[in-house]
């Protein structure tokens, strides 16, 4: 599905689900900026923005674009910047990979699930081509909105504070340490690769993307800080949780230690009396049962010691 935003004299033409005859036809005849949007990208695409003469992308970036893993990065390319973010719009949804071809003429992106937030962009864009002056601009409140979509799902995973004697699960901080593992994973590299387009010289952008880019990059960062944050108030408290657990399992082993110093005399006497045989019984039981208890009450004091010890 190709749906296309042309912002001409201020005026906003948009198409959706529009074919790939027609596109050609309509972009020929065009002189505004465009932002040309794709979703689950076709062999027939891959074609049009390799050989159409307003696009001439990498065939690299194309094949990035349909790779089902593609890490997050960003490449200069003549004409044009590549860049591959993930994106997570709702907690119970996987990440979802964005490709950006962006040049100063056009906008591509190309993402392989349905993304409501981009619809959203174009939504506002239509009301207000102020919206997509230049094509930069039109990246920048992407950024934007994607940090609008993330700041809910952080702000599920973040907390402010542990308290020392709260009692948590293993398997809950576990499974919460790997949730914001996952989101930091995410957030990082978007905060890298905005940082980059602004702050380096890979373009030259207009001020208020320059302004849109700078106010997601510091919500990104503030994102991963956060989420770095409670990681690590998570590892003390697995730690404190775990050296919890270590002590109740030493006081359990006490106890049994000492239970077990207790009956083991007990035990011994009880299987040497237990004996039945007479030249035992007339002539060695009762050095048999002293020896027998010496030893038990040796290994007992032993035990009880030991325990002590731990």
């Amino acid at each position: 599905m190709r749906d296309l935003l042309i912002v001409e004299q201020n005026n906003v033409i948009r198409y959706d689900d529009v074919s790939l005859s027609h596109l050609q036809e309509t972009l020929d005849g065009s002189r505004g900026l465009f932002w040309l949007d794709i979703e689950q990208i076709t062999d027939e695409d891959a074609a049009f923005l390799s050989d159409f003469k307003e696009f001439g992308v990498h065939p690299l970036s194309v094949k990035a674009c349909r790779e089902v893993s593609t890490r997050p990065y960003s490449a200069v390319f003549p004409g044009h910047l590549f860049i591959v973010l993930h994106v997570q719009e709702r907690p119970d949804a996987p990440p979802a990979k964005l490709g950006f071809f962006l040049a100063p003429g056009y906008l591509v992106t190309v993402h392989a699930t349905p993304m409501p937030f981009l619809q959203d962009v174009k939504d506002r864009i239509q009301r207000d081509a102020q919206l997509m002056r230049s094509t930069d601009q039109s990246v920048g409140l992407i950024m934007q909105t994607i940090a609008d979509c993330q700041d809910p799902l952080v702000a599920e995973l973040v907390v402010e504070t542990i308290p020392p004697d709260q009692d948590l699960e293993a398997r809950w901080i576990y499974d919460r340490q790997r949730r914001l593992n996952d989101m930091i994973h995410l957030v990082r590299p978007q905060c890298d690769i905005v940082h980059s387009l602004y702050a380096g010289e890979k373009l030259s952008l207009q001020p208020d993307a320059v302004i849109q880019l700078q106010d997601a990059y510091h919500r990104f960062r503030n994102m991963a800080d956060a989420l770095t944050r409670t990681w690590e108030m998570l590892n003390d408290a697995a730690m404190a949780a775990q050296t919890k657990a270590l002590r109740s399992i030493d006081a359990s082993s006490r106890r049994l230690t000492f239970l077990v110093a207790l009956l083991l005399p007990v035990l011994v006497i009880a299987v040497l009396l237990g004996i039945d045989d007479p030249p035992m019984s007339n002539v060695a039981t009762p050095a048999v049962v002293g020896i027998g208890l010496a030893v038990s009450l040796l290994v007992a004091i032993v035990l009880v010691l030991t325990a002590r010890k731990r």
